[in-house]
């Protein structure tokens, strides 16, 4: 059974933010066309990739673009699927 969206944010979410903040950034969110959150969506994506990418570089100095990219996908992709998908094995990498 997945998750269900009732509606509602969960409790934690931007617990830490003042609640005007909060309605504020909702309501900008609210505003937004559909195709907008969707790119919004696309762009923080493509951020995660970039921090983890700069990650591995700065951990493997020395790998090359395949070695990164493989090591990037192992930490989305979990050893199995890693190695059914691309015959490398990240516990053999380490």
């Amino acid at each position: 059974m997945g998750f269900q969206y009732d509606g509602e944010m969960p409790g934690e979410w931007l617990s830490d933010t003042d609640p005007e903040a909060r309605e504020v950034y909702l309501g900008l969110h609210r505003e937004m066309q559909p195709g907008e959150r969707l790119a919004q969506v696309f762009e923080l994506c493509e951020f995660q990739d970039s921090l983890q990418t700069s990650n591995v570089r700065a951990m493997y100095p020395r790998a090359d673009e395949r070695e990164i990219f493989l090591r990037v996908a192992a930490r989305r992709l979990g050893r199995d699927l890693m190695i059914a998908a691309y015959n490398w094995d990240p516990d053999e990498h380490p």
